[in-house]
């Protein structure tokens, strides 16, 4: 009856088909599984060969144990404990087969309830999955209708910015419209992409999420804690492979309507771009020919508008290189004064090396040459700029031109201009040459392109021509109105530019004429001194040194002829060693006489050259620092610029004034420009008639100067009267007297130097006269000219 019952409790799980499933479970064929799906049991398989061999071992160990323990084994009773096993197995059957009816109540009976909950929870679980499946549908077309939304709002938004297109009045705002399609395009690609990656997601993963339920219901069924059928789980596997196929039947369909609204995306945005890019377009095209914008109507202006900013730019690029060489400028002059100054102890210039052009030319280089040379440089530069910009008044302008500025000998220390026509050996041509090329390569490393261009305002005539020349080809033969504003804006701005930069170029003019240059001179004729002071020392110590071994061995001889002088020569017999030793002393002293005549001299030669040479430099060096100060421009020489009506003009002195008035000239007799002044040489003479005078030689070239001729000067120099040119002369006059003190103490030193060495060896062979007179039995001479006759006798 219990088996009756159980049969009618289970029998509703055959619905389907309308055939009974047994009651009774079935031997299990498959593997018994753990309610996380992992197998019960471990299929172990072993090797038949490891086995027979570890089998045979055993065998074997198992007879030696036996053989061990026979004695034991031989006590034990085998008989009564088979006897005792049999009588406890058959109390213990007898004991649970009384159970036989109580295990099938308690079994049979509760097994309906659980397949009913089974059956709960499968119809639960179904629910759930379809529940989700008609969701995921449900959102599928809620995102295509999403998706039609956003492709109506982004035409929407692209028909407003067409009708915008016409109130534009410069490329920039429609450009600005182009960027806010380009930005309405990218945010309905994204909207569209983001829309295709849910879709994608509803046709792909939400799906295969939905099987991996299933196949998690069913491994929950297959387990042996919920306690599931043979059968039901058969009967459940059938149903979820159902449910699995229309979930990937639904999948299907939604992967293919996604596709296909892929396909479609890129043609509903670029349909509504092209229209509007078209039209947008066709706007620029007409605001371009209108305003003169865009590649071809705007190509007159924007060549005009590049020409014009490159003519500002390379003013601008000008004035910071000559800034950056005023600054070196300035570093030179603040080197120490009275010294020496080496080319490893000097900044690097950084436009150009004019080191390279004295290597170059084979010239020493020295630093009053790099000094004369910077400022050279700085003056051109000033002068080439000012004329680009047109700085100079119309009646000066020609002062200021390169080609009436005068080409400094920078290479030549001794030397001050170059001449204009070159005549002479070779040599003298590469010089000139190489003086022009320092000036030429310098001026193009500083001023670049305005080296070679035409004046400021022609560059400006000339692209205001082009541009219009342009325009008439581009607009049909007439400039339009833009154009010619356009051109009389970038006129009016260039001409500011230019007045701009001619005021700095008079800032800096006046800055070096008043500052800068101040402490030029000291620095100039300081180190040109100390310089020719060190060449003095060193060539007097060198004139000095080409005899000192000789003389050196003409004292060793005298020693030894006088060791060989001995009582014993005044024997008659060795008559013949006394007259031979007398002659050899003799020619030893006739040529140490000599020897003194030839280092006088020598030395006289010397310091005469020495003075030359340090007189020419210092008027070459004086005459070349004026020259090119008289070529840096004159504040006054500049055109009036914006503002100058305010500025207060300085008033002469009343002392100047007096003496204008008092020699009968006019106040303005000069104009806007300096004073003239013709500023003295130095003396030439003054260093050479310190060496007139004994011990010194005869000087051959002032032997019939008058003294006129000795106080003659170098030439004096046409020029101008200002606090620089003064402070010129004022120093070179200043270190020409050191140089002169310095000079007259080397010549008084040296002089004496040869008197003694004189001095000595006229003692040497006074003594020596006397010890022959004594080895003779002479009786010495006595004071008076026959003394002296007789010394010179012998």
């Amino acid at each position: 009856k219990v088996s009756e019952a159980v049969a009618a409790a289970e029998a509703p799980l055959a619905e389907g088909d309308g055939q009974a499933v047994e009651l009774e479970e079935s031997p299990l064929q498959e593997v018994p599984m753990l309610h996380d799906g992992s197998t019960v049991l471990a299929m172990l398989d072993f090797d038949v060969q490891w086995l027979e061999g570890n089998f045979g071992t055993l065998r074997t160990t198992v007879f030696i144990q036996l053989n061990t323990d026979r004695e034991r084994l031989g006590r034990i009773d085998t008989t009564a404990v088979t006897e005792e096993v049999r009588r406890q197995l058959d109390q213990r059957l007898r004991r649970h087969t009384n159970r036989k009816g109580q295990v099938q109540v308690d079994w049979y009976v509760p097994r309906y309830s659980t397949v009913a909950k089974h059956k709960d929870k499968f119809e639960r679980h179904l629910v759930e999955v379809v529940k989700k499946s008609q969701g995921h549908d449900e959102t599928v077309q809620e995102l295509c209708v999403q998706m039609e939304k956003e492709e109506i709002r982004y035409k929407e938004q692209l028909e407003r910015l067409r009708g915008r297109l016409a109130e534009a009045e410069t490329l920039p705002m429609l450009t600005a419209f182009e960027r806010q399609v380009g930005d309405m395009a990218a945010a309905f690609w994204e909207a569209c992409q983001a829309i295709k990656g849910k879709l994608l997601y509803l046709a792909t993963r939400a799906p295969q999420e939905l099987v991996k339920a299933n196949k998690d219901f069913l491994k929950i069924c297959r387990s042996a804690e919920e306690q599931y059928s043979q059968s039901e789980v058969l009967f459940y596997s059938s149903e979820v492979e159902e449910v699995n196929s229309q979930l990937e039947k639904k999948a299907k369909e939604r992967e293919d309507r996604t596709r296909e609204l892929e396909e479609q995306l890129d043609e509903k945005k670029q349909e509504p771009l092209k229209a509007f890019m078209e039209q947008y377009a066709e706007a620029v095209e007409d605001l371009s020919a209108s305003k003169g914008y865009g590649k071809k109507y705007g190509k007159p202006r924007r060549k005009a508008q590049g020409l014009c900013r490159a003519l500002i730019a390379s003013s601008v690029t000008v004035r910071q290189n000559l800034s950056e060489i005023v600054e070196y400028l300035d570093a030179l002059c603040g080197q120490p004064v009275d010294e020496v100054i080496d080319f490893s102890v000097l900044p690097r210039c950084p436009k150009f090396r004019l080191r390279n052009y004295f290597d170059s030319a084979g010239e020493p280089w020295v630093f009053a040459a790099e000094l004369l040379g910077v400022l050279y440089i700085v003056v051109c530069t000033l002068s080439v700029l000012g004329t680009h910009l047109q700085a100079f008044k119309e009646d000066r302008a020609s002062l200021y031109k390169l080609a009436n500025l005068p080409v400094i000998r920078v290479l030549r220390e001794a030397e001050v201009l170059c001449p204009a026509e070159v005549a002479g050996d070779e040599a003298t041509k590469a010089v000139v040459s190489a003086e022009q090329g320092l000036r030429q390569g310098c001026l193009e490393m500083v001023l670049g392109e305005v080296f070679k261009a035409d004046t400021w305002d022609g560059v400006i005539k000339s692209v205001i021509t082009d541009a219009q020349k342009e325009s008439q080809e581009t607009f049909k033969a007439t400039v339009p109105d833009f154009m010619t504003k356009f051109l009389a804006d970038m006129q009016e701005t260039a001409r500011v530019a230019r007045l701009e930069a001619a005021r700095g170029l008079r800032e800096w003019a006046d800055k070096l004429r008043d500052e800068t240059l101040l402490c030029f001179p000291d620095i100039l004729f300081g180190e040109l001194t100390a310089r020719a002071i060190t060449e003095l020392r060193q060539g007097t110590r060198e004139a000095q040194a080409a005899t000192v071994a000789t003389w050196a061995e003409f004292d060793a001889k005298r020693s030894a002829h006088e060791q060989r002088l001995h009582p014993g020569l005044s024997n008659p017999n060795a008559e013949e060693q006394l007259r031979e030793l007398i002659e050899a002393e003799a020619e030893r002293s006739e040529r140490a006489q000599a020897m003194a005549v030839e280092d006088c001299s020598r030395m006289a030669q010397c310091l005469r050259g020495q003075a030359d040479f340090v007189v020419q430099r210092l008027s070459a060096t004086f005459e070349s620092a004026i020259r090119i100060v008289d070529g840096l421009p004159l504040h006054t020489h500049f055109d009036a610029l914006p503002g100058d009506e305010q500025a207060e003009n300085p008033r002469m002195s009343i002392k100047r004034r007096m003496r204008h008035l008092h020699n009968g000239t006019s106040v303005d007799q000069w104009g806007d420009g300096l004073p003239e002044r013709k500023w003295p040489g130095v003396p030439r003479y003054d260093l050479r008639v310190l060496l007139r005078t004994k011990p010194w030689p005869v000087d051959e070239s002032l032997a019939e100067a008058t003294e006129e001729t000795l106080q003659e000067q170098t030439a004096t120099i046409d020029s101008f009267r200002s606090p620089l040119h003064k402070r010129l002369f004022e120093r070179r006059g200043f270190y020409y007297d050191r140089y002169l003190a310095e000079f007259r103490a080397e010549v008084k030193r040296r002089g004496a130097e040869l008197a003694s060495r004189s001095e000595h060896e006229q003692t040497g062979q006074r003594t020596w006269q006397s010890s022959v007179r004594q080895l003779r039995g002479e009786v010495a001479p006595g004071p008076g000219p026959g003394a002296a006759a007789e010394g010179a006798a012998s």
